[in-house]
């Protein structure tokens, strides 16, 4: 009897107990999604926002916009048309070349992991990383 009422004191207090939950991922349209890069650049982080078909940001160095399609099926897949990027010329050129090597990487793009607050987007280039951010720091 004892270990009858020990094994359901167990069972209850099992289901009692807290489970941590994974924060529900953030939605890739409307949240501004920083870049995690291996060495911070000086200044602005280059960051993107997509929305209404449109992702725009900050590159490192310009301002850049694309079109963007992403699937309506829940695969994560996407295609981001060309890149508009401004031409500052008084970036650093070594900022420079890691902004283009970045939008090479977001330009190749195909799919997308959202997972609480990390975003991952993969392609045939490689692999970009992010976090979402408060857009009102």
């Amino acid at each position: 009897m004892k270990t009858l009422l020990l094994a359901v004191l167990v069972m209850i207090a099992s289901g009692c107990a807290s489970t941590r939950k994974e924060p529900p991922p953030k939605p890739l349209v409307g949240t501004k999604w920083q870049v995690v890069l291996e060495l911070p650049m000086a200044g602005e982080q280059p960051s993107f926002r997509f929305g209404d078909g449109r992702v725009e940001g900050f590159g490192g160095c310009n301002r850049v916009s694309a079109r963007y399609q992403q699937d309506t099926v829940g695969a994560r897949a996407i295609v981001i048309g060309r890149i508009e990027a401004g031409m500052r010329s008084s970036c650093d050129p070594l900022l420079q070349e890691a902004e283009r090597r970045m939008l090479d990487v977001l330009q190749s793009a195909s799919s997308y992991t959202i997972t609480a607050d990390l975003m991952s987007m993969t392609g045939s280039a490689g692999t970009l990383k992010f976090r979402a951010v408060d857009p009102n720091p």
